[in-house]
């Protein structure tokens, strides 16, 4: 039943993109999929999750930049650079990655809206990288975009997905990004999960 939910409500996230999702991991809870882009070599994700949480609890997680390195895989630093109105921020986020690759960071534009009564959207965009000095060793990540959706499935119950996509910056071999493309996702959805219903 789960999972064909799942599928009816993704539908016209698939119909519309000429490109097909390719379910990469479902360990039953999640479900991780990617899929290539004609104009880059790399590859989009897009993750699922129902949590068994109330519609407000999950919007506020989504959306507290100074909270999200408590559950992003591999992202020891996270901030809140400027609340421009009680639906939109700017946040500031490193990403921690394998050794002898520098770390990256990304500051992005984050704007929550109501779609109907049950849905949200939070849309992930890049902002102006002169607003936050960048670290030493630290790759910024110029270009990438993404969002959040929310709906409410009952009072108690949500499904959560994310979809997104970015380019690393630097001299990355796309092998190495794609490789890690189901992990990041996979076990931020994991942590996001244990704190979205405890």
């Amino acid at each position: 039943m789960r999972k064909w939910l799942l599928l009816l409500l993704n539908l016209p996230l698939i119909a519309v993109n000429a490109q097909q999702w390719e379910l990469k991991k479902d360990d039953g809870d999640i479900q991780v999929y990617t899929r290539e882009l004609d104009s880059t070599k790399f590859n989009e994700y897009k993750a699922v999750l129902i949590a068994e949480t109330t519609m407000e609890k999950a919007l506020t997680v989504l959306t507290n930049g100074d909270s999200l390195n408590r559950w992003t895989y591999k992202t020891p630093q996270s901030k809140q650079l400027e609340k421009i109105s009680d639906n939109e921020f700017v946040i500031w986020m490193r990403n921690d990655f394998p050794w002898p690759l520098n770390d990256r960071d990304n500051i992005s534009r984050v704007k929550l809206k109501k779609l109907n009564n049950k849905t949200y959207q939070i849309d992930i965009d890049v902002e102006d990288s002169l607003v936050y000095q960048q670290q030493k060793n630290v790759i910024r990540m110029n270009l990438f975009k993404g969002y959040w959706r929310v709906q409410e499935l009952n009072e108690e119950s949500v499904l959560i997905i994310q979809q997104m996509y970015g380019d690393p910056n630097g001299a990355l071999p796309a092998w190495i990004v794609n490789s890690i493309m189901v992990s990041f996702p996979y076990h931020s959805f994991e942590n996001l999960k244990e704190i979205l219903e405890n």
